[in-house]
């Protein structure tokens, strides 16, 4: 794997695990902080979770170097 190709991937999880994050996020809590589990809800998780299995297992996958060039590439970039 290429730091590119890392780059790429990364990237377009990330965006999808931030969109889902804002999805989940959006449904109304109770008093209590918990979310009413209906079939949206029940959707929009395992959305999230799929994706964030996949930043998960590209971050497994990615050899040190590959890893330590991307912190490098992005280190100045927030």
């Amino acid at each position: 794997m290429t730091l590119e190709l890392y780059t790429e991937l990364k990237n377009e999880i990330n965006a999808r695990v931030d969109m889902y994050t804002n999805v989940l996020n959006s449904f109304a809590k109770n008093a209590s902080g918990m979310v009413e589990v209906t079939p949206e809800f029940r959707v929009a998780k395992t959305n999230f979770e799929i994706a964030f299995k996949e930043l998960q297992t590209i971050n497994k996958s990615a050899s040190k170097e590959i890893m330590k060039a991307y912190r490098l590439a992005n280190r100045f970039k927030k």
